[in-house]
């Protein structure tokens, strides 16, 4: 008999070492202890709790154990009926019990002794258990202390970046830096305060209020239908609104509504404070310059060459960003570069307001000659620029570039007389990974070696251009 106590003694050992938690080691001892003496009552009770039990439902009163007397040797469950009992405490100094109860016979001393085993056993497993889970408690509790420092100290990070961005933009505006840069500061300072999204600046186009367009935008985005859409449920709620990936304010110039600035990006619920935070602050920096600007006529000359209407430099090349963003494919588009031949002559013959002339009668051929999707600016001087898109091949950018010169080689009347000027022009054509200053740079090339080789014709780019005689290093 003794040997067969060590044997369950040293099972049960093994199988409470291997619990995991208190209500585990508690559960298995229950378990084995009635198993071992084929009792119908088992239950493992501390601090006026069960712990862990069987025989009596699954939550049983801890009044049927807490009231039972250790001397006693039976003891009577309701809707059982009377029973030989037993209990062993699990430690010395604790009120924890081991308690087992059967109907047909008494408990023997080997089965006392071996369940008073158990119970030294299981309190000690049970202390220990306590004392780990106490340290893993502690230990939760001091990383949930360490992030919630860590969030609050990233939190007032960005709330110091975002204050600063917005100190800038407001020192740029005191400055009375040109309208276009502030408002390019803008959607900047937004983008790059969230990482990973689009910020866009949306306003009525000047005489058409039901006309919107993107005034600036920066990041990576496909179309501007998005962000006028966008700008537009904001405008008519003249509120806040999300769509999705996106978020909107409605902008103001005075009192009335003039614009939206959206946020496009991933729908990240744990950044939506932010977003507000951010569409709020910026929305209002937006207004605050456009009511300076005084009229939207001045946002309109942000963005457009005074002398000719056409877009200027800086819209331009937003407009080149957005389509190298979107384009997924090489020669879906092509930037052409016109330089005037003569135009010196003109001014110096006919003076510069003969040559302002010609400026704007170039200006008004050249959009002539380009379809409706195609975009025609001027980057300065008598320079100007084409983004031509959506292509179907090369051979229609090389059918657009011989329209534009045809167009412009024609004669103009100035000042009563017939003035001639000849368009060279240089095509180059997107590829993954451009960036607009490469696809500027590479047309430049192309038309100065037109400009060398056969004024009033067109070239296309290649890459022997960069090392050729024909490199322009000045440009």
């Amino acid at each position: 008999m003794a040997g067969w106590s060590l044997l369950q003694l040293t099972e049960f050992f093994s199988a409470i070492t291997r619990a995991g938690d208190v209500a585990s080691a508690a559960r298995i001892a229950v378990q084995r202890a009635s198993e071992s003496t084929e009792a119908e009552v088992a239950a493992v009770i501390g601090d006026g709790e069960v712990a862990a039990s069987v025989g009596l439902g699954r939550n049983p009163d801890p009044a049927l154990f807490t009231g039972l007397r250790a001397t006693a040797d039976t003891t009577a469950f309701p809707g059982v009926g009377s029973m030989y009992l037993t209990m062993h405490p699990l430690d010395r100094g604790s009120d924890g019990q081991l308690i087992l109860a059967r109907a047909d016979e008494p408990f023997t001393a080997e089965e006392r002794q071996m369940l008073q085993g158990m119970a030294r056993v299981l309190g000690l497993a049970l202390r220990g258990l306590r004392t780990l889970e106490n340290e893993r408690r502690l230990r939760r509790e001091r990383e949930q202390e360490a992030e919630a420092r860590l969030a609050l100290l990233r939190a007032l990070e960005w709330r110091e970046r975002l204050l600063e961005t917005l100190l800038r933009i407001q020192r740029a505006a005191n400055q009375q830096i040109p309208l276009g840069e502030i408002l390019g500061s803008i959607t900047d300072g937004a983008q790059m305060l969230l990482d990973d999204v689009t910020t866009a600046l949306v306003l009525r186009e000047p005489g058409a209020d039901d006309r919107l367009t993107v005034a600036s935008l920066s990041g990576h985005q496909s179309g501007p239908d998005v962000f006028v859409g966008a700008a537009r449920l904001a405008m008519d709620a003249n509120n806040p609104v999300t769509d999705g990936p996106l978020a909107a304010v409605p902008i103001h110039i005075g009192d009335n509504v003039a614009g939206g600035f959206v946020i496009a990006g991933r729908d990240d619920t744990s950044r939506r404070s932010e977003w507000r935070d951010v569409l709020a602050a910026f929305g209002e920096q937006a207004s605050l310059a456009l009511t300076g600007a005084s009229t939207l006529a001045a946002v309109h000359a942000a963005h457009h060459d005074p002398l000719t209407g056409l877009p200027n430099r800086s819209l331009f090349r937003q407009h080149v960003q957005r389509m190298l963003a979107t384009c997924r494919d090489p020669a879906t588009a092509a930037l052409l570069y016109l330089d005037l031949d003569l135009f010196k002559q003109v001014n110096d013959t006919l003076g510069h307001t003969a040559g302002d002339e010609l400026l704007r009668g170039v200006a008004d051929r050249l959009s002539a000659a380009l379809r409706s999707s195609d975009m025609a600016a001027r980057l300065g001087g008598d320079e100007f620029a084409v983004l031509v898109e959506p292509l179907t091949g090369v051979a229609q950018a090389r059918d657009i570039a011989q329209r534009v010169i045809d167009e412009i080689a024609r004669p103009f009347e100035i000042a009563g007389r017939l003035v001639t000027t000849r368009a060279s022009v240089g095509i180059s054509y997107n590829r993954i990974g451009h960036s607009v200053g490469e696809l500027i740079e590479e047309a430049d090339l192309a038309m100065y070696r037109a400009k060398k080789t056969l004024p009033g014709s067109y070239r296309e780019f290649d890459e022997t251009m960069h090392t050729g005689p024909a490199f322009h290093s000045a440009r």
